[in-house]
């Protein structure tokens, strides 16, 4: 029997972290060269600008936000699979899938992952919290409208769980 259930993976993103203060301290460096030097001025603007624009982007992909992988029942007990996003007190529904639609889940190592084609069609989504996650699991679904691969970070047990739930939606679907 399917049951709901929440899981929030904690990211380790130390390496975003330290990404994230040194582009800011060189966009910092970078504004006060603007400001005291003449020559080459704008080259040197448009840098900084370009290093703080690279500094919050790294800040808003992999330190604010926090996701939540969620298996709840939606309408007429369909079971489905759900990505949230939170980012203060704003959160966002990112994936909203039937987990019978759910074909694979497989566990790549980053070098696994960088080798990984994905064929033509499939779309691909990133839910992965961690900047360089060294462990992903990649969810490939088939459904009616799309076809796509999604990289979550979760444990084991969860990747098992969501593998056990989307046999038990396909063997409901061929029921009925």
């Amino acid at each position: 029997m399917i049951k709901e259930f929440s899981v929030r993976p904690k990211p380790q993103n130390n390496i975003a972290k330290i990404v994230f203060f040194v582009t800011l301290m060189i966009s910092g460096a970078g504004v006060a060269t603007y400001l005291v030097i003449d020559k080459y001025r704008g080259v040197v603007g448009f840098l900084a600008m370009l290093v703080l624009v690279s500094a919050i982007l790294i800040y808003t992909k992999y330190i604010a936000p926090a996701f939540y992988y969620d298996i709840m029942l939606g309408e007429g007990d369909v079971a489905l699979f759900v990505v949230r996003q939170v980012v203060g007190k704003r959160q966002t529904t990112l994936c909203r899938i039937a987990i019978s639609d759910i074909v694979s889940v497989t566990r790549e190592t980053s070098v696994e992952r960088r080798r990984h084609k994905t064929q033509k069609g499939v779309r691909r989504y990133n839910y992965a919290p961690t900047m360089f996650a060294p462990e992903v699991y990649r969810i490939t679904t088939r459904g009616k409208y799309e076809n796509a691969e999604i990289l979550i970070e979760c444990s084991e047990e969860f990747a098992n769980l969501l593998i056990e739930y989307s046999k038990e939606a396909k063997e409901r679907e061929t029921e009925e």
